[in-house]
């Protein structure tokens, strides 16, 4: 979930959390950086399982959306055919216009035109269900219709919910990175400055472990990258 640049800036993060954790000896007395530590241990805690994590829409999803429209065109194409049947029987056209449809026809419909047929093939077989008993449209087989309709109803936004919930997650990650910014530039880098001169290579420790490496291409001359400031 995260970016190229997302994961080196945590990556920077933890190695100076790090970097603090093991050389507690000049800030002992200093609260306000073992506050900031712990603020920062927290934000690095929070983004770490992020690196794992996708929101992409996966192919078993894909695939049980396929199954519920297969078998909710499969459904009511029977119930279509059983109704079509009757009402070519009592010479009803207005059934038989009603009730054209197969599962061909329904399976490349959109997905609202396929609820929509479904459920006027659902709505006209419970409206005639006695005498459709002797077509064999058992309260089974009109229990499985609405089953499909239902399911099939609700994976209709899977993948608009999805893109949502992307979205909110990108953005509570652009919040967290702000936070951990504002965390490293305006509080521990600002605290540690008294550290340079009376422990000159804590402080360097820490400077060195606060840097950047963009690993996402190679530039010229054969550098891995060009370090920069977190922050």
């Amino acid at each position: 979930m995260l970016t190229a640049k997302q994961d080196n800036r945590l990556t920077a993060a933890q190695n100076t959390l790090l970097a603090l954790q093991q050389d507690p000896g000049p800030y002992q007395q200093d609260k306000a950086l073992q506050l900031a530590l712990a603020e920062l241990q927290q934000l690095t805690n929070d983004l770490g399982p992020l690196r794992q994590q996708t929101q992409r829409l996966s192919k078993g999803k894909t695939a049980a959306k396929t199954d519920r429209r297969e078998l909710l065109a499969t459904s009511a194409g029977e119930i279509a055919g059983d109704l079509y049947a009757y009402g070519t029987a009592l010479k009803d056209r207005t059934i038989q216009a009603a009730a054209n449809h197969s599962y061909g026809t329904l399976i490349n419909l959109r997905a609202t035109a396929l609820t929509d047929a479904a459920q006027d093939l659902l709505d006209l077989a419970n409206a005639h269900t006695k005498p459709l008993e002797d077509y064999g449209v058992t309260p089974e087989r009109l229990q499985e219709l609405q089953d499909a309709l239902t399911a099939f109803q609700g994976s209709k936004n899977d993948p608009r919910q999805q893109i949502s919930d992307a979205k909110a997650a990108r953005l509570a990650i652009k919040a967290k990175f702000s936070d951990l910014a504002t965390l490293l530039e305006d509080r521990l880098d600002r605290s540690l400055r008294k550290y340079a001169r009376s422990h000159p290579e804590f402080y360097q420790r820490i400077q060195a472990a606060r840097l950047v490496i963009d690993r996402k291409g190679k530039h010229k001359g054969g550098n891995d990258g060009t370090p920069e400031k977190l922050g």
